[in-house]
């Protein structure tokens, strides 16, 4: 499947035969996750328009997020976050048009998101209330009607980007809404009392100086978990209930990724980063980094990433790839002890296999490739 064009007339080709008609210009075609049905979108003079099954489908479009337009996981409904109109940059008003249908228009809005069955689907939109300060009021949108409204942190003139972007709820009010298993509509929101709390449903959890993670659940859907940052602790939160606290203060600090395994003790694990000026403005990738996994912090490093986290599949055991230590070293951290330091690691090749009692990895040292094996008990 791939696109051509002749001068300014494109066609979409399927196993080498052209289908639908042509178009100035034609964005990269995407399928749904169950291989049943074909989008992609088509510029035709000015406009934009999206097709699906060669089909056109909703209203003509200015402009459109490339990063956002497709189908949900289960394929039954089409999504395409756009603009109307092509005006200077911070006055476009962002929308989502899904099945065809438009919602309300934002000066931003949130990643889309679906229930399991795909009945359902949600995401936040931001405006800015004008004052001395400008504010964003971040509203959850819940099948295409606006739902609460909540005010976020003033800001100056400049701050505030627009467009179809992840939303903080302490600046925009607002974070990105998820579902639960069950189809209850999940996000943290900033009250009026300037603290922040998560939400499930109607029913919010305590509140806190900021959400710095995502609301992640396990497979069964009946526990949840988050990461929340309390004065200058990060704080564990399952079930809306706090837990473990971990040192949190630096220039900018968060959660870059947590996962949940999928098995009935749900071990859960996270990486902690707490950056300076230098990684806030963007000179480097090294910031202090720690892996938490049950609430149990490992050792913090100052490296540029953490990742490639392994568990054996009897969960007995785990492992991740630590980059950047030593300057430019890696190594692997397995069951809390470390490998020698190797000039790289390929990231995810590392295995755990409880039965022979092995692990391995593929490292590079010395301009050589090497696989290497280590006992774990």
């Amino acid at each position: 499947m791939y696109c051509a064009c002749r001068g300014k007339k494109c066609r979409l080709f399927v196993d080498g035969a052209a289908t639908g008609v042509e178009y100035e210009e034609i964005s990269f075609p995407q399928y749904s996750d169950d291989g049943k049905h074909l989008a992609y979108l088509g510029k035709r003079g000015k406009k934009w328009v999206a097709l699906v099954d060669g089909k056109e489908t909703g209203p003509e479009m200015d402009i459109f997020d490339f990063r956002h337009w497709g189908f949900n996981p289960g394929g039954s409904r089409f999504y395409v976050a756009t603009s109307p109109r092509v005006a200077r940059f911070h006055e476009l008003e962002w929308m989502y048009v899904v099945d065809g249908a438009t919602g309300p228009g934002f000066a931003a809005v949130s990643r889309i998101a679906f229930s399991r069955d795909g009945k359902h689907y949600a995401y936040a939109g931001a405006k800015v209330k004008v004052g001395w300060k400008d504010k964003p009021r971040g509203t959850l949108v819940v099948d295409g009607q606006p739902r609460d409204t909540f005010e976020g942190r003033s800001f100056f003139e400049g701050e505030m980007v627009t467009g179809a972007l992840n939303f903080v709820p302490e600046f925009h009010g607002i974070s990105n809404p998820e579902f639960d298993p069950e189809g209850k509509v999940v996000y943290a929101a900033r009250r009026a009392a300037g603290d922040v709390a998560v939400f499930v449903g109607d029913g919010a959890g305590p509140g806190f100086d900021d959400i710095v993670s995502p609301v992640i659940f396990s497979p069964d859907g009946k526990h949840f978990a988050y990461v929340a940052q309390q004065g200058e602790d990060f704080v564990e939160v399952r079930d809306n209930r706090p837990g473990a606290k971990f040192p949190g203060k630096r220039a900018v600090s968060f959660v870059q990724w947590m996962y949940v395994t999928n098995e009935p003790e749900h071990h859960m694990a996270y990486e902690i980063v707490r950056g300076g000026a230098r990684f806030m403005n963007r000179l480097t990738d090294r910031a202090l980094r720690r892996v938490v996994i049950d609430g149990q912090p490992g050792p913090e490093y100052d490296v540029s990433s953490m990742n490639g986290l392994r568990f054996s599949k009897d969960f007995a055991h785990y492992g991740y790839e630590i980059h950047g230590i030593e300057g430019k070293h890696a190594r692997v951290r397995i069951d809390g002890q470390e490998s020698r330091s190797y000039d790289d690691v390929v990231v995810w090749s590392l295995t755990l296999a409880a039965e022979p009692g092995t692990a391995s990895f593929i490292a590079c040292d010395k301009q050589k490739l090497l696989r290497v094996s280590l006992p774990i008990h």
